[in-house]
């Protein structure tokens, strides 16, 4: 990082001093970059690859639900009203060069998480066992996490750049996860470290799905051992530990910059409430102060909420998804059924009538409800199934809650769907050609 010195001119009399070091900089807490070639800082390196995907994980959650049709906006705030009307575009500083702790900081923190991961684990390859007795399950730890931070750059981006590289397409991003959840999970394996396994088995099954790898999506999600979570940890010490959801979007104390949609409101099952989909009101007023504030009940409801990562409910749709797709109608019906059960409410299809295309359906609309506000899944389906017969509309496109492109206040809508390669990547960039 550079950063601009400020040179006084000093009078004649200091002529005769020694001014060798006058232009040297101290900068408290920084840290020379040959001192971390210590083996014995190999687990505190780890867990800042953890806490650097942790916290950008957290900002793309919340920019990539503030995206979906899971909010409309309820803000004052210019930058808050632009992302909740869908209006972010390449040259926004808010989501490409915002830090991990502002609101919606996006591209800076997610590949920060991805470099560090990569740097990590090489300082790892090059000290032994012996120095670090570890060093295998941070290997494992560096190479899935920093997977999870691609699979937002590849879900969520239109395009994408890594180190001053070519332009990249969100599949080749997501070729390069899947590569990084491979070699993850076979260390994971060698050191027989359930939770790595788990976690490195959801993210496999995630990517694979998005390329289309059905077979390979099933297999992976099928090893996730049932009731598996993991999340990124929150808490209130600090911003860049803070929920990002509650702080900016959906806490009626720190955030009320939006309000949850109208479909996600007093969502039901044949006439039973669907508790995944907890919404609330006390009528009381978002920021804008003329928007009535609905808010979720039991999710990213504090600044301490936890933000889900990696989930058994996931992969079991996953699988679902995979199989209905396939042609396994009975499979997807079979875990639906039980995801029913499990919040207590009617099964489906039980004569099994349903066509592929409705049981297709069905899937997208089971992972609207169980993945509500979690990790980018419904922004990934917007844009996985975008074109397709199984369509989801942005808000303000027809057939969304806004169908004629203007909001509830007038506000017209933007265009962004995936988040477009922001404009200081393409200027700084040499090997981006000017014109791309």
């Amino acid at each position: 990082m550079r950063r601009p010195i400020r040179v006084l001119l000093l009078s004649s009399t200091l002529a005769a001093c020694n001014v060798d070091h006058l232009l040297d900089v101290h900068e408290p807490g920084r840290v020379p970059v040959e001192a971390l070639n210590d083996p014995t800082l190999a687990v505190t390196l780890a867990n800042g690859v953890i806490g650097d995907l942790e916290c950008a994980w957290s900002a793309y959650s919340a920019g990539a639900a503030m995206i979906s049709d899971q909010f409309i906006q309820a803000s004052g705030n210019l930058n808050q009203r632009n992302w909740g009307s869908r209006r972010i575009t390449a040259d926004d500083a808010s989501y490409s060069q915002t830090a991990c702790s502002g609101a919606y900081g996006l591209y800076t923190p997610l590949h920060t998480a991805r470099y560090q991961a990569e740097d990590v684990f090489k300082r790892l390859s090059d000290w032994t066992a012996a120095q670090v007795p570890t060093r295998v399950t941070l290997q494992a730890i560096v190479k899935i996490y920093g997977a999870y931070a691609l699979v937002a750059l590849g879900e969520g981006f239109c395009e994408m750049a890594i180190d001053g590289g070519p332009l990249m397409k969100p599949k080749e991003v997501l070729e390069l996860a899947k590569q990084r959840f491979t070699e993850g999970l076979a260390f994971a394996t060698q050191v027989n470290n359930a939770d790595l396994k788990n976690m490195a088995s959801v993210g496999l099954a995630r990517v694979d799905l998005d390329l289309g790898d059905f077979a390979g999506a099933t297999a992976a999600a099928s090893t996730v051992t049932a009731g598996y979570v993991k999340n990124a940890t929150r808490d209130e010490s600090d911003s860049r530990r803070f929920n990002s959801l509650c702080a900016n979007v959906t806490c009626a104390t720190f955030g009320r910059n939006a309000s949850i949609s109208p479909t996600y409101r007093g969502v039901t099952w044949q006439g039973v409430a669907d508790r995944r989909v907890n919404v609330a009101t006390t009528n009381g007023l978002a920021a804008d102060n003329a928007t009535v504030l609905y808010f979720p009940v039991d999710k990213s409801n504090t600044r301490a909420s936890p933000m889900p990562i990696a989930t058994y409910k996931e992969a079991q749709l996953i699988i679902a998804e995979a199989s209905a797709r396939t042609g396994n109608l009975a499979q997807a019906r079979t875990i639906i059924n039980a995801l029913h059960t499990a919040v207590a409410i009617p099964g489906y299809d039980a004569n099994n009538t349903a066509t592929q295309a409705d049981v297709i359906n069905q899937v997208i609309e089971e992972r609207r409800r169980e993945l509500f506000l979690e990790g980018g899944h419904r922004l990934n389906d917007h844009l996985r199934f975008r074109g397709t017969p199984y369509n989801i509309p942005f808000k303000g496109e027809p057939g969304s809650f806004d169908p004629n492109g203007v909001d509830r206040t007038g506000l017209p809508y933007g265009s962004t769907t995936c988040f477009p390669l922001p404009l200081v990547e393409r200027t700084s960039n040499p090997n981006i050609p000017p014109s791309a």
